[in-house]
């Protein structure tokens, strides 16, 4: 009987064990994906970060954003539309020029949308074969940078061309739960279908 009394009390300490630990994986997980979340917040809760960020060098360089969509069949070629310092029409599916209230859509989500909480690590995801890019152009309109974005593997690769030597280069800054999804609606109310 001491034995049995002995095992029981052994097997509810362990079941009771294992449950506090659950219960604590399950919280902590929940408080990593809430942290990650996007909200919509400036640097300082004055002045919109996207405003103080295009008075940058890189935003004052390029002159023009465009939405594109694009045939990609090599992975070793990160940028395929790209062609002697000029966009490669042969395998753009897609483009849009952004107007200037666009342009604002895009740079508050790119600046302005960040993590709810401070994330202990943050996931990055490869971007092998994108089909999709912000393309940046100057006033000649060479591509100076992109962002080429993976909308199916949330993941992405920014390119920036010799000719451009600023400080700043474009980014997706913080990379929370929800920003592809914002981005992929920017592309859709622009006209680009192909998302991938």
């Amino acid at each position: 009987m001491k034995y049995l009394f002995l095992i029981l009390t052994c097997i509810f300490f362990y079941s009771f064990c294992r449950a506090q630990d659950r219960k604590y994986t399950d919280s902590a997980v929940a408080e990593y994906i809430d942290a990650c979340k996007c909200v919509l917040k400036s640097h300082d809760g004055k002045a919109t970060d996207y405003k103080r960020i295009r008075k940058t060098d890189f935003y004052n360089f390029a002159r023009k954003i465009l939405y594109i969509s694009f045939k990609n069949t090599d992975t070793s070629n990160h940028t395929p539309y790209f062609k002697n310092g000029l966009l490669n029409d042969e395998v753009i599916k897609e483009k849009h020029l952004l107007s200037s209230q666009e342009t604002d859509s895009l740079n508050k989500t790119l600046f302005n949308y960040k993590y709810k909480g401070n994330p202990i690590k943050i996931l990055v995801f490869e971007c092998k074969t994108p089909e999709n890019a912000i393309v940046y152009l100057d006033e000649h309109n060479n591509v100076i940078a992109a962002i080429n974005i993976c909308f199916s593997q949330t993941g992405y690769y920014t390119w920036v061309n010799d000719l451009y030597n600023g400080t700043h280069g474009p980014s997706l800054y913080d990379t929370c739960f929800g920003k592809y999804e914002l981005l992929a609606k920017l592309f859709r109310s622009a006209g680009i279908k192909n998302i991938k």
